[in-house]
């Protein structure tokens, strides 16, 4: 039996995408149970959301670089554009200004690289 080469190419993108959502989540719950003691919640949100963000991205781009243990700059970059496309399309839909969309995108796509290099680098791999 022949096995699919096509979803062998895919499974690093959509396992470190999926797996990168998770960690959004994770750091976000968190951040808003802090959040919700604080009097400035709102000042902060923005913040906390970014750095969930980032968070997500980086992990993200490093599970596809440790998964496809090559070319971890394209494939982070590649896995950074499939993490914030889903981001992108919900500010469009539900946002009524998208303030810094495109700096979001430019930092998920950024952390994602990094986290694709890290990925490939890492010590598991050797």
């Amino acid at each position: 039996m022949r096995k699919n080469k096509r979803n062998d190419k895919l499974k690093p993108y959509l396992l470190g995408t999926l797996l990168g959502y998770a960690a959004v989540i994770l750091t976000v719950f968190p951040a808003a149970l802090i959040l919700s003691f604080m009097k400035t919640a709102s000042k902060a949100a923005g913040a906390a959301a970014v750095i969930s963000l980032a968070a997500g991205a980086f992990i993200c781009g490093k599970i596809a670089g440790f998964i496809r243990q090559r070319d971890g700059l394209k494939t982070g970059i590649l896995c950074g554009v499939l993490f914030c496309v889903p981001m992108l399309v919900f500010t469009l839909i539900f946002s009524r200004s998208a303030d810094n969309t495109v700096l979001k995108a430019a930092l998920c796509v950024a952390f994602a690289a990094v986290g694709g290099v890290s990925g490939v680098n890492s010590s598991a791999n050797k």
